[in-house]
């Protein structure tokens, strides 16, 4: 696990989500910092990232292949899960007893954007669009985790309605419980008189950084979404940060959006490969909820 010093680490140089071992490892298992390799492990699959932290140099091929290597004969994981802005070759040796089942690189929409709370055209466009948003009856409100009304259900219901069912959105249905519920994650949500039109849920897991975790709205209200990122901008700038990292993009749409905002892809697209042996060779699941229930 990890020690008091690795923890400290992580917060003083995080940036990418995965650098964010409270969120990440409520999917992906106990978070791990060895030498330069930040690793989590559910008790059958272990995830390796290559991303570096802020102002440090990327994992060393080596480094990253002997990390492998000891998950694999030592600890005995039965699969392994590579992310990391390129490729590293042989990653895994034909004597591991695992095989590559599944490889990737992502688009550009997968870079996470980070928007500077203190840029002065993102201030600014921030007061615009919050203006709008007033001007059309919206409100406001920023408040702590705990309990959610129906309507905050209704809304996470929506969303998951009108989108095919992706590994990743299944894996985001097992953390929601813990995010609503945590006081350590903000939720800035928009009201339209009693109705709430949307809301997105945040946290600090950084000294230079909150991360967003996940919007919702109601595909109905125009402007929410702005008057969201207004209200998580401002927020984050009282909480002392400097950026908001708004995460990598689904679409093409969600990726201009959040360049429109002034999003800065700080954390470049991520490429990923999958080692594994026996039944998690032949079912690809990338995280522990999904491989729960089968899905």
């Amino acid at each position: 696990m990890l020690t008091r010093k690795d923890a400290g680490a992580l917060r003083s140089l995080g940036l990418a989500t995965v650098h964010d071992y409270w969120l990440t490892s409520l999917s992906a298992g106990e978070p791990f910092y060895e030498g330069e390799v930040l690793a989590y492990f559910d008790g059958r699959m272990v995830t390796l990232s290559a991303f570096p932290l802020r102002d440090c140099a990327p994992p060393a091929d080596e480094a990253l292949r002997g990390a492998a290597r000891r998950w694999v004969s030592g600890r005995k994981a039965e699969a392994v899960l590579f992310v990391g802005p390129r490729p590293v070759r042989n990653l895994l040796g034909r004597d591991s007893g695992l095989r590559l089942i599944a490889r990737a690189h992502r688009p550009v929409t997968s870079a996470e954007l980070l928007i500077d709370c203190h840029d002065r055209h993102a201030e600014a466009r921030s007061r615009r669009r919050c203006r709008l948003g007033l001007a059309a009856g919206m409100r406001l409100r920023t408040r702590a985790g705990g309990m959610v009304s129906a309507q905050h259900f209704a809304l996470i219901e929506k969303f998951y309605r009108l989108r095919h069912l992706s590994s990743f959105l299944a894996d985001v249905s097992f953390t929601l419980p813990a995010l609503l519920r945590s006081r350590r994650v903000y939720l800035v949500e928009a009201w339209d008189g009693r109705r709430l039109a949307g809301f997105v849920m945040m946290h600090r897991p950084f000294d230079a950084a909150v991360v967003a975790t996940f919007l919702f709205h109601d595909h109905l209200t125009e402007g929410v979404s702005d008057l969201l990122y207004h209200g998580m901008l401002t927020h984050a700038r009282g909480l002392g940060a400097r950026y908001v990292n708004v995460g990598a993009s689904p679409t093409r749409g969600q990726y201009d959006f959040k360049l429109k905002w002034g999003g800065l892809p700080l954390v470049p697209p991520y490429h990923c490969t999958v080692w594994a042996r026996g039944h998690l060779g032949r079912r690809n699941h990338i995280s522990w909820g999904p491989r729960l229930v089968g899905l």
